[in-house]
């Protein structure tokens, strides 16, 4: 028997005691209040605070310069190298290197 299998097993079997179970909602609320005892840590208040802070940072650099607009236009030239015909095959090999399915005929 497979891993998978058994832990499939396992799993549906405590799913179907979990549902009939007499005490259903008096554990349910039992997990709950353990939950909500535990104090919350101040570790994710700072968390937040620098994920804020960070964010506030970032609009105030990125967002100016996103808002600056040239009058003039802008040139570009794209410049592609020439490659050799051993360098293209070896390029196409390398892309169909990982394909599962060869829908092509080489």
């Amino acid at each position: 028997m497979k891993q998978d299998d058994f832990l499939k097993q396992v799993t549906s079997k405590l799913d179907g005691l979990a549902q009939h179970h007499k005490d259903k909602a008096n554990v349910m609320n039992n997990v709950l209040e353990e939950i909500h005892q535990h104090e919350t840590s101040r570790y994710g208040f700072w968390k937040m605070s620098g994920f804020a802070l960070a964010a506030a940072i970032a609009g105030f650099v990125v967002l100016p310069n996103a808002t600056i607009l040239d009058e003039k236009p802008q040139n570009q030239v794209i410049s592609t190298p020439k490659l050799s015909p051993q360098m293209v095959e070896d390029l196409e090999m390398l892309m169909v290197l990982g394909e599962d399915k060869v829908p092509h005929g080489s």
